[in-house]
């Protein structure tokens, strides 16, 4: 069974005929999509063509967090309410007016239509359903609960993307400030005071306080060798990218660094120990094995610091050591949370422990976010404010300098 190209001619409900194209399971499924969109379907027919082959060729990833979020929770609540799955795959991809996500959920639905399990069917496509979400619905379906699974990770998977949402908001106005005193510099070095110096060169004798000389000597510096500068820094920044990109261990030591930031250390830490804390306390406490649970985690971590300690932790599991002895070891784990796991591990309750965690990590992450906000924007502010203040000065000083000696 596998996805057909069909073409139709149909009048909507002005009167109006369209012609279009889409791809689906059947020539019925098709015409129950236009129905259900109040179309009268005039003809249909099928089609194959270089073209159709061509448009299956995607990059990246095709279905956003927020549509994995919205897709999870109508999945949920439709088998809540007792549709079954394979009809409620079918109506998911009857709504979706996006040709490529249809044509993924046509896919699962033709995976399942064929008896395999929902969680095999995402197993397929990798980019577009993360591992922890294939362990969990893995584990609904061997459980038998599945509607009440898919809705948890729905409720996981947005509070992620808000607290993800949050982080670049408490980030986005620092940088756009940076960025403006960078500009600001560039354009008053540039444009401005080159003009002084052709003004105090009609006064004769003339000079200029020394900051504003440093500024004029800067920009005749940043103008005869402006290919030379731009060009090291485009090299430098490629070198940069692809030693990043490819090379691990310098790739570790960079975010290893960033790790160590006095302000955006602290959020990288944050940000860690919820997504470790989240989806430890959602497989432990749904029974699945704590090995298997801290290797999906790892899957999950971006961060190669913390996929080590992960590592590490696996390591010392089969030594028969202390689930809690690398996370007590590693400078990056907060204590308060490598306490609580050690607590766990002595009640003999991990998943309790780690659900707690994970509650207290999300309900600080806003206030921790909110104070980050407070104390970079009016510091970034106050720099934007000196830079351009110290320039301004260094244009004006000349100024009174002329008025005393005319």
């Amino acid at each position: 069974m596998q996805l057909r190209n069909f073409k139709y001619i149909v009048i909507n409900a002005d009167g109006k005929t369209i012609k279009g194209r889409m791809e689906a399971l059947s020539k019925s499924v098709c015409i129950r999509y236009l129905q259900a969109k109040n179309y009268k379907v005039k003809s249909i027919s099928e089609y194959k063509n270089v073209i159709t082959y061509l448009e299956q060729i995607t990059f990246g990833r095709l279905i956003k967090p927020k549509q994995l979020v919205f897709f999870l929770k109508q999945l949920g609540s439709l088998l809540n309410s007792g549709v079954k799955l394979l009809a409620a795959l079918e109506l998911l991809s009857l709504q979706q007016d996006n040709k490529n996500i249809r044509k993924l959920y046509f896919e699962l639905y033709q995976q399942v239509y064929n008896g395999n399990l929902l969680s095999a069917g995402m197993a397929k496509r990798p980019k577009e359903f993360p591992n922890l979400l294939i362990q969990m619905t893995k584990v609904g379906e061997l459980s038998g609960e599945l509607p009440q699974t898919i809705l948890k990770m729905a409720a996981y998977y947005e509070s992620q993307m808000k607290l993800s949402a949050e982080i670049k908001g408490a980030t986005r106005m620092p940088l756009i400030y940076l960025g403006a005193a960078i500009v600001i510099s560039i354009g008053m070095l540039l444009f401005v005071f080159p003009n002084i110096t052709g003004l105090f060169a009609s006064f004769g004798d003339a000079e200029l306080p020394p900051i504003t000389k440093f500024f004029i000597d800067t920009g005749d510096f940043f103008q005869a060798y402006a290919i030379f500068i731009f060009g090291g820094i485009a090299l430098f920044g490629f070198g940069f990218y692809m030693l990043n990109k490819y090379n691990e261990k310098f790739h570790y030591y960079i975010q290893l660094g960033l790790l160590k930031l006095p302000v955006f250390g602290s959020l990288i830490q944050m940000t860690n120990q919820i997504l470790i804390a989240n989806s430890l306390s959602q497989m432990l406490s749904n029974g699945i094995h704590s090995m298997q649970a801290l290797e999906t985690t790892k899957d999950i971590l971006e961060h190669d610091v913390y996929k080590a300690l992960i590592s590490k932790t696996l390591d010392y599991l089969q030594d028969g050591k202390p689930f809690s002895k690398s996370f007590e070891e590693s400078p990056y784990i907060d204590p308060i949370m490598a306490k609580m796991i050690a607590t766990g591990e002595k009640t003999g309750d991990i998943p309790k422990l780690m659900a707690n965690l994970s509650e207290y990590y999300n309900g600080i992450s806003e206030i921790r976010i909110q104070q980050l906000k407070n104390s970079l924007q009016p510091i970034l502010l106050i720099l934007v404010y000196a830079i351009v203040g110290v320039m301004i000065l260094a244009i004006m000083l000349p100024m009174l300098t002329l008025g005393t000696q005319i």
